[in-house]
């Protein structure tokens, strides 16, 4: 159900008394906030420079109609009604009329397209992304840690073959794993 908020109120103060209560109680929020957005570039044009005034009057009356229409799901479901009705007629005429009252249903119902919106994030949400990005980051650094001792590790058995420096247990058990013939 979409409510209008003190914010929402504040950001589209000239908006916001377009929309029926009655309408407003069976919108979901987004739908309420794509409608609002459209509604406002439609206002916005109709106060642009350079515009008639019957053309102000017709943006606004779109954004009202925006504003008033009848939630997306059930436009598009009685419109959808209509279509199939369409596909099944006889006769072309019956669906051509068919088809033409499922646009009348859009018409009389103007929807505001979609838009995309970042997901509001709960603070238990933000906390589990804080907590993820410092397991990776601790999880980076033991792996940079891993690689440098190896680095050592391989330097100082260079060392060890090349005869620079003493030769260990541990450097005669990695010669032997690395040049023990394959059985």
């Amino acid at each position: 159900m979409g409510e209008i908020t003190p914010e929402l109120r504040a950001r589209f103060p000239q908006i916001i008394d377009y929309f029926d209560a009655d309408t407003l109680g069976k919108l979901d929020q987004a739908e309420v906030l794509d409608r609002l957005d459209e509604a406002q570039d439609l206002y916005g044009k109709a106060f642009g420079p350079d515009v008639r005034g019957d053309l102000t009057w017709g943006f606004i009356g779109r954004a009202q109609a925006i504003c008033k229409a009848a939630p997306r799901d059930e436009t598009e479901r009685q419109a959808q009604e209509w279509v199939t009705k369409a596909q099944a007629a006889h006769t072309n005429v019956a669906a051509s009329a068919y088809l033409e009252k499922a646009a009348e249903i859009r018409r009389e119902n103007p929807q505001a397209p979609r838009r995309p919106r970042a997901a509001v994030k709960s603070p238990e949400q933000l906390e589990a992304e804080q907590n993820m990005l410092l397991l990776k980051a601790d999880m980076a650094k033991a792996a940079s840690a891993e690689r440098a001792r190896q680095a050592r590790e391989d330097a100082e058995y260079a060392e060890q073959v090349a005869g620079r420096k003493q030769w260990t247990a541990g450097a005669q058990l990695r010669w032997n794993r690395e040049h023990r013939p394959a059985s």
